[in-house]
């Protein structure tokens, strides 16, 4: 036996104080655990005088000291032949508190929660109690049957849901998203027409929101937003070809892995706070692609820890998250960052976020073509930044591919001349190519 975040030993019961801070840092990260007095810290025996009122004095300073109240149970077990007292607990109206103090448990240590911590958790439970399952004034008939039956055809199909004549009422009812005839929020979210969540797209043409080349906003339910979501980006990212040894067959190799962003999109749907009127969006920069959901990083943990370690997932919404698994969205919970971060580091991209109070960002890094491999100018433009005028050809192609040099001539009020040359210093800098002729063709914005 050893200690861990579950399970803490103190050797005698004249630590009865520092085992409640135990208790409260355990109830707050994982809402039970147990405390053994009998045990020394390796885990080994340590024979003490166990009184009739041994029990009750541990039953009465749970009472006394942990807020809320709690109800443990109180043993006697017999380890190596050495009788020790089990202290175990539960309980869900986190945050605990001891002595009137919070703690939390990291490894087999605790420790005492900063103001901001301790907020989080407060936050999270009111979120937890108020948000999920209240019930709305939409009915089965403002779900969208489109919606309801693809999630049906997709759980089918990947075996997590048995197969029974489609009925969308008991669909609905068995994911847990109806009271009687109304949906909940997470229903609501999950599957109405009515067009629950925003969602803004861009494309700049630099790595700030100054000039951007295209702009699009969306509304609709998750399902439907995390599809646009990921058609936009994969959209909008450059792709390279690869050749195979025999050459002739060739691959498209996007610059960030697909599987890495359609994780990405999910999870910002699925972990988001929809209480918050905060939209959902995507940035895509010439330097980077940005994925931000309202809400902060729904742990206390580092996402970067998922990666490195095996450690437990709070799900901010258990039913939206639990109804993506169901058909395959999510492929096991808890393992959406490492997905990303594997898939990236193998693909040489570098992942980085932004975790704030109101809003989580995740983002992508990509090769800022507006500046050159050697950090040298381009057509006497220093540091080979792109000119303003560059930017509004870029903006203008983007949305009428097919104009010509006579056409932005006109409608930027340059000399075709000029025209020809921003054309060519864009082309040399990789930032736009011609497809098909002169006089057929059109431009594409790389």
């Amino acid at each position: 036996m050893r200690e861990d975040e579950h399970t803490e030993f103190k050797k005698t019961t004249g630590e009865l104080n520092e085992a409640m801070i135990s208790v409260s840092a355990m109830l707050n990260k994982h809402k039970h655990g147990k405390v053994y007095f009998g045990l020394r810290n390796d885990g080994t025996p340590n024979s003490f005088i166990i009184t009739d009122s041994t029990l009750r004095d541990i039953s009465r300073k749970v009472y006394e000291s942990i807020k809320p109240q709690l109800i443990p149970i109180v043993d006697i077990e017999e380890i190596e032949g050495v009788e020790v007292i089990t202290l175990t607990f539960s309980g869900d109206d986190v945050p605990y508190s001891a002595f009137g103090k919070y703690y939390i448990r990291i490894a087999d240590e605790d420790r005492e929660l900063t103001p901001s911590e301790l907020r989080k958790i407060m936050i999270r439970r009111e979120y937890e109690e108020n948000w999920e399952n209240k019930t709305t004034d939409k009915t089965v008939e403002n779900a969208d049957d489109k919606t309801v039956r693809s999630f049906y055809d997709s759980a089918i199909s990947c075996g997590r849901l048995p197969e029974v004549a489609y009925d969308k009422r008991k669909i609905l009812d068995q994911l847990g998203v109806l009271n009687g005839d109304h949906l909940t929020n997470a229903g609501v979210f999950l599957f109405s027409s009515g067009k629950p969540i925003t969602l803004k797209m861009a494309v700049f043409a630099t790595d700030h929101k100054e000039t951007f080349l295209d702009l699009n906003r969306a509304e609709g339910n998750i399902f439907e937003l995390i599809d646009m979501a990921v058609t936009y980006i994969v959209k909008n990212i450059r792709w390279r070809v690869e050749m195979s040894g025999d050459g002739i067959h060739r691959k498209e190799i996007p610059e960030i892995p697909i599987d890495a962003v359609r994780e990405a999109v999910i999870n910002s749907f699925a972990h988001a706070r929809y209480d918050l009127s905060v939209q959902h969006e995507i940035d895509i920069f010439s330097n980077r692609i940005s994925i931000c959901n309202p809400g902060s990083f729904a742990n206390e943990f580092e996402p970067i820890d998922f990666y490195t370690r095996d450690i437990h997932s709070y799900l901010r919404n258990e039913v939206i998250a639990r109804t993506l698994y169901l058909c395959k969205d999510v492929e096991t919970f808890g393992s959406g960052i490492r997905k990303i971060y594997t898939l990236c580091n193998e693909a040489k991209v570098a992942v980085t976020y932004t975790n704030e109070e109101t809003a989580f960002t995740l983002v992508f890094s990509r090769n800022d073509r507006n500046i050159p491999p050697n950090g040298g100018g381009i057509n006497g433009v220093e540091n080979g930044r792109i000119s303003e005028a560059e930017l509004m050809l870029l903006s203008a192609l983007k949305k009428s591919p097919s104009m010509t040099n006579a056409d932005l001539a006109a409608a930027s009020g340059k000399s075709e001349r000029t025209i020809s040359r921003l054309l060519a210093a864009l082309k040399n800098k990789k930032l736009i190519q011609r497809i098909g002729s002169n006089k057929t063709g059109y431009w594409q914005v790389l």
